[in-house]
């Protein structure tokens, strides 16, 4: 059997909901966890139920859960290899952010950029923090301050004296991070507003906040030592519309 669990997801694709995306995106992320997990496992890290996990294995055309478990064995056995065709799906993912962004109207967060009194932006890893960094760059192009929360110690100190005035962004890939989530509930219960950045799905993160804006994304490879391979162009990406949605929202006629 040489099918891939992402041909699959491919060939299938319009037949899933957001449900069945953020379970997707969930396994792509656990692979080696998921092949050991028992369907309620699954359903219980998903914040979804064990029958919406059957159904999303039978619309991937699959007979039921343990297919799909024999499928990640099979995949999880194998020896590294790239799939040429990880390229046309790269470009896949760019496209329907790129499609999702024009479509999107942005007037709510360019409402909280002019109103608020502080903003704030932390990024949960390397990527992130370099997707941070590049937003403060453009959001200072408009006269815009971003206030980079840098680790840990930073979030704890933030968490005490940010105010309902002020507003963040969130960035994360999965939206599963612990340590941003439970940053995000404390500011919540604050009052801050929350603007979050991560991939499309019914992800933990962006039913905290205040906005999301999701992006579409994938594992293009795991490598031998486990290190996960994603395209986070994306990040970039989102970043630039802001910007160019600020200036039309704030100058067009």
């Amino acid at each position: 059997m040489d099918i891939r669990l992402e041909t699959l997801i491919y060939d299938n694709y319009k037949k899933l909901n957001e449900n069945d995306k953020h379970i997707w995106n969930y396994i792509l992320n656990n692979k080696s966890k998921c092949e050991s997990m028992s369907i309620q496992e699954l359903a219980s890290n998903c914040n979804v139920s064990h029958t919406t996990i059957l159904r999303f294995a039978q619309k991937i055309g699959l007979n039921g859960y343990s297919e799909l478990k024999f499928y990640l064995k099979l995949e999880n056995n194998k020896k590294c290899t790239f799939d040429k065709g990880e390229i046309i799906s790269i470009s896949d993912d760019i496209n329907k952010t790129i499609d999702l962004l024009i479509q999107r109207d942005f007037s709510d967060i360019c409402y909280l950029l002019d109103s608020c009194k502080n903003i704030y932006a932390y990024g949960t890893c390397e990527i992130q923090s370099n997707a941070v960094r590049e937003l403060k760059r453009n959001l200072l192009s408009i006269g815009k301050l971003v206030n980079i929360v840098e680790g840990n110690d930073e979030v704890e100190t933030i968490t005490n004296y940010i105010t309902e005035d002020d507003m963040i962004f969130l960035i994360s890939l999965s939206g599963e991070n612990n340590t941003v989530n439970k940053f995000a509930k404390d500011l919540n219960n604050k009052g801050v507003k929350i603007i979050s950045i991560t991939e499309s799905g019914n992800n933990t993160l962006s039913k905290i906040s205040d906005i999301n804006i999701q992006f579409y994304t994938h594992e293009v490879i795991r490598l031998e030592d486990n290190l996960q391979i994603f395209s986070a162009s994306q990040f970039f990406i989102i970043n630039e519309f802001l910007l160019v949605k600020y200036l039309e929202y704030k100058y067009s006629k």
